[in-house]
Formats: C-alpha cells, structure tokens, sequence
C-alpha cells in the first residue's frame, strides 16, 4: 500500500484533528452568553462530525492494516499481538486522562461515585479501541472474507438499529458500571459502541469498497465511478437523514431518542463520505507526499492527548485554559486561542514524527520512560 493511497486518510484524520482542537478550545471558552444563538448551533454542529471522523478513520484504516498484513492479521501471530497491545495503551490510555487523583491510593480510598462515573465513561479512545479489539477477534475467528465481509454488514446494522432500545435501558442496574457504560450515555459515557461503533465499522466498509475500486494498471488512484458511488450514497444518506429526523420529532416524543436514533446516523453517516468523496479528489489532484494536514492524521494520538491536558487539565494539577480563562471568551478570541494551541500540537507532532523516523528506538525508549515515569509516580504519590 503507497504512501499515495493512504495519503486521503492522512488529510481526513488531519483534518478531524485540527478541527477536534477547535471543537475543545470553543466547547470551555466560549461565553455562556453566545451558546443560545443560531451561530453556535451551526459551528457546534459542523464540530459534531468530529467525532465520527475518527471513528471512520480509524475503521478505513483497520482494512487498510488487513490488506498490507494479509494472513498476519488472520491468526494471532506475534504482529498482531504486538498491534492489540498498541490498542490496549490506546485504551488504557482513555481511561488515564479520567482518573479522580494523581494518587493510587487516593483514587482507590477516597473516589466518590461520581469519581467513578467519570472514569468509567467511555470516550473516543476508548470506543475506537474497544470496537477495533472486536473486529480483529472477529477477523481471526472468521477466515472466510465472504462470511466476515457479512458479520461487518450485520454489525453496521445492528449498532444502529438496536442504538434507540440501548439508550432507553440503564444498564448499570444488571451490569458493573464499567460494563454499562458501553452500552449507552445515562451514566455519563460521551461515546458508548451504541451507536458510535456503526461509524468505526461504516468505515471498514468503506475501506474495503475504495480499495477493491483502485486502478489497475499504472496507477495508485480510485476510479471515478467508484468515487461517485460514494459521492451518491453520502448524498442519500444525508437527504434521508434530514427527512427522517424531522419526521421523528413529529412524531416520536421519547427524549433520548434523537440523539440514538437512525436518522442522526445517516445523515452525519452521509457526511462523513461526502468528506471522504472530497478529500479523495483533492489528494489525487496533489504531487507532494506531505502536508502539515497529513502530519497531524499522522500523530493524531499525540495530539489528542497533548491538547486535551491543556485545555480541560489533568490529575497531575497542571494549569488548563479552562481553569485560567474559563467560558469567558467571544469567537475571534478562541479563534486565536485555536491558532496558537494549533501551532503547538504542530510543533509537538513534527518533533515526535521526526525523532520516530531518524531513530526509532529511542523514540520508543521515550515513550517507554514517559509511561514508566507516570506510572511510578502514580503508585508512589501518596496525597
């Protein structure tokens, strides 16, 4: 698989990341008073995609991954080992950046439940972790690709149509609230597999549609009439989801419905491939292998968890903007506020994609001090 192939996936989760940064810095600073007016109900709804352009990402990038390790992926040899125990951090990783205290003992002896409740809820990290962990047992479970190509199917489906019943039922009443917080947001979770997982697998779909429609014969682009099946389908997606949900609120009366229901899938679904349509034409009509976008798609953990502990903060107390500035900005203020943070993360990523190309294993060794680091200073730190 070239670079130029994967070079539309590098700009769609770049451009995810970028906008996930925008999409925080507005969410904690913005003043309460502007939050009522028909501009923010516009941008926080175009911010909505962000979410679900991680999760299909990392979907289209899961078939990806099966296509350039063949047989590897289909058996649990010692690579896919090694990619579950990448996952693994990936999730633990969610659950650190919600833990009550800086302190073992303090987070075991004097958590609240609420403590709890947050750090127990599922956010992005952990859907896509989790989701991914499925399909890579499923696909060693399954070898046929017709028979597996057909549980994808069905699980698209299913996450979506069974995502209203989900989000109705409190879970936690039969289930250890770790449990229960997949299943749906009544005890906080911003991100629960019902009906966010049906992004992830719509984007292994999609995946798999785009590379089985490449050219043959002297180049690495998709073909046109592939790319217009997907121009198509977004379209229809979206139109029937705008229709659906306004015949829903007409109709159904349930509250959480809306936010569970199908028509909110299709039509941020719909989205999701219109982007997918034209970042595809716009990367098949560059010559450079590399972007600031596409660095960003690159190092989009980094990034993620860099930004977040400086916007919203951590256990470890360090000064957040949302402590020192709070919702108390207009938008040109947290436009720049977006800028410089989007410069740093950028400055951030350069640097790791750097070191991890000039010399691999000390990057690792870094990362494995950092981890250690943390970590022994999450056990040893008594308040």
């Amino acid at each position: 698989m070239s670079l130029r192939r994967l070079g539309y996936i590098d700009q769609f989760r770049g451009l995810a990341a970028i906008f996930m940064i925008e999409t925080h810095v507005l969410n904690a600073l913005l003043a309460t008073s502007l939050r009522d007016a028909f501009t923010f109900k516009v941008v926080d709804f175009i911010n909505g995609i962000v979410a679900p352009s991680f999760l299909f990402v990392a979907g289209f990038s899961f078939t990806l991954a099966l296509n350039r390790k063949g047989d590897v992926y289909r058996r649990f040899s010692p690579e896919l080992v090694k990619h579950l125990k990448r996952l693994a951090f990936i999730w633990i990783t969610g659950y650190f950046l919600h833990i009550p205290y800086f302190s073992l003992r303090k987070s075991v002896y004097e958590s609240t439940y609420a403590n709890i409740l947050s750090f127990t809820a599922v956010d992005i990290l952990q859907c896509i972790a989790a989701t991914l962990v499925l399909l890579h047992i499923l696909r060693v479970i399954i070898k046929d690709d017709k028979k597996f190509n057909y549980l994808l199917y069905s699980l698209f489906g299913f996450f979506i149509v069974v995502a209203p019943i989900a989000g109705a039922f409190d879970f936690a009443h039969y289930l250890p609230i770790a449990f229960a917080q997949y299943f749906n947001r009544i005890n906080g979770s911003l991100f629960p597999l019902f009906p966010w997982a049906s992004f992830l697998i719509g984007g292994t779909i999609a995946s798999q549609f785009m590379t089985q429609h490449s050219e043959i014969s002297g180049s690495e682009y998709v073909q046109v009439t592939a790319l217009k099946k997907v121009l198509w389908t977004g379209i229809g997606a979206a139109v029937v989801g705008v229709v659906f949900s306004v015949y829903q609120t007409q109709v159904l009366h349930t509250p959480h419905f809306t936010e569970y229901s199908p028509a909110w899938f299709l039509l941020r679904f719909g989205i999701l491939l219109l982007i997918l349509y034209g970042i595809t034409l716009y990367e098949e009509s560059r010559k450079l292998s590399f972007s600031p976008t596409k660095l960003f798609g690159r190092e989009s953990f980094l990034v993620y968890t860099a930004h977040l502990v400086i916007v919203y903060g951590s256990t470890a107390r360090n000064a957040s903007l949302v402590e020192r500035i709070g919702p108390t900005l207009n938008y040109l203020q947290c436009f720049g506020i977006f800028v410089l943070l989007a410069l740093a993360m950028y400055a951030a990523a350069y640097v790791w994609n750097n070191l991890k190309q000039r010399d691999y294993n000390l990057s690792r060794l870094v990362q494995y001090t950092f981890v250690a680091g943390f970590f022994y200073l999450f056990i040893s730190n008594p308040y």
